[in-house]
């Protein structure tokens, strides 16, 4: 007996309130991403450094 899941997509209004939060928070947000079971995940917009190639570039800044 396999029940079907019902899928329980947030509405935009809770969308809306959720994104308006996270900036009250002082998160800046790069987008969300919405399950089907209602979860509504907030994603932050980090800038993290990208890995230097070579050595050069690893020290280039004390130049």
């Amino acid at each position: 007996m396999n029940a079907q899941t019902k899928f329980r997509y947030p509405s935009k209004a809770q969308i809306e309130r959720m994104v308006e939060a996270a900036k009250a928070c002082g998160i800046d947000v790069a987008g969300f991403e919405v399950s089907p079971d209602g979860h509504i995940r907030i994603m932050e917009a980090r800038v993290t450094p990208a890995n230097p190639a070579n050595d050069f570039e690893r020290f280039q800044d004390r130049l």
